[in-house]
């Protein structure tokens, strides 16, 4: 049910209060949440070991042949003795057809995780039950225009990267000395924080493309902008951690291959454990975002005067 009054406690969430309050959404959520989190992690496990035992045979083969044609990349490369290498090519075409089906597989699987979290997740933070087959009715509805977003970013994302390496090349053309060392130098250290800036809005443009209907594409991108104005960096911060916490998980999978086991054993061990972890982080950055997204919009909501839901408290569950 809409509240028409205005909270006053809901209004600015900071950065340690959405983190608890995302705790908290997602204890409550659970029912909902941990059927979603299953068939996410046992899809993306299958998927990795598809990837694994298809490819292992055909990876050993083209090692084969380099090993008893050293010079065949060179070869290739000049369009010479191609039939020579006819093997290798078909090798080739397999490990990219195969590797373009797992990406569609796991775009897909992320996207139906992305608005299934999304979406209740806002529903149990604005104090409402959301069904299975309402959330499926969501997703069957949802999924154009996140996918749609998703598609603008990524051009957006390739135009910045063309900017960095125009602004590399003329860097590089320009006279050694101290001024053109020191340019080299900030356009270096703002990479690291254009990427998390992109990887924020790309979020948040997610998840407005998820809960607001009509919002896709470049209108969800500057929607997420606007909703993000003052709060960049808070936004920026949370992309921070969950970039550090993927980054950890990780690492604490290297010690898994570094022992002398087979092949089989590594990855039986390794994909559900990595699989596990990285799928719990999504899902809990999901609803950090989704959090964000709700206090920003309460926020833009208050000081244009309209309604919107009011978040269940904390002693009511």
């Amino acid at each position: 049910m809409e509240n028409k009054s205005i909270p006053q406690s809901h209004s600015s969430l900071g950065f340690f209060q959405i983190i608890k309050e995302s705790f908290k959404t997602t204890s409550r959520n659970g029912k909902v949440l941990v059927p979603i989190m299953l068939f996410v992690f046992v899809s993306f496990s299958m998927l990795d070991f598809a990837e694994k035992y298809l490819l292992a045979p055909v990876v050993k083969d083209i090692v084969l042949q380099l090993a008893i044609h050293p010079n065949m990349i060179q070869d290739l490369s000049n369009s010479i003795d191609q039939n020579m290498y006819a093997g290798a090519l078909n090798d080739v075409r397999e490990i990219v057809l195969v590797n373009l089906l797992i990406m569609a597989s796991s775009s897909i699987i992320t996207l139906t995780f992305l608005v299934a979290i999304v979406s209740s997740s806002y529903e149990a933070y604005t104090a409402k039950v959301i069904s299975s087959k309402d959330l499926n009715s969501i997703i069957m509805k949802s999924w154009k225009r996140p996918l749609e977003s998703s598609f603008y970013m990524g051009l957006l994302s390739l135009g910045i990267v063309f900017l960095y390496f125009i602004s590399f090349c003329i860097t590089a053309m320009l006279a050694v000395n101290s001024w053109a060392l020191l340019f080299f130098g900030v356009i270096i250290l703002t990479i690291p924080v254009c990427y998390i800036y992109m990887a924020t809005l790309w979020m948040v443009s997610m998840v407005v493309s998820v809960l607001e209907e009509g919002y896709g594409g470049v209108k969800a991108i500057g929607r997420a902008a606007e909703l993000m104005k003052g709060k960049r960096l808070q936004a920026s911060l949370m992309m921070v951690l969950f970039s550090v916490a993927y980054c950890v998980v990780n690492q604490m999978a290297i010690p898994l291959t570094s022992y002398n086991l087979s092949m089989s054993t590594q990855l039986a061990i390794r994909i559900p454990f990595t699989n596990g972890l990285f799928c719990l982080v999504t899902l809990f950055m999901f609803v950090v975002y989704t959090i964000f997204y709700h206090e920003r919009k309460t926020s833009h909501d208050k000081k244009e005067g309209k309604g919107f839901y009011l978040p269940i408290a904390a002693g009511e569950v």
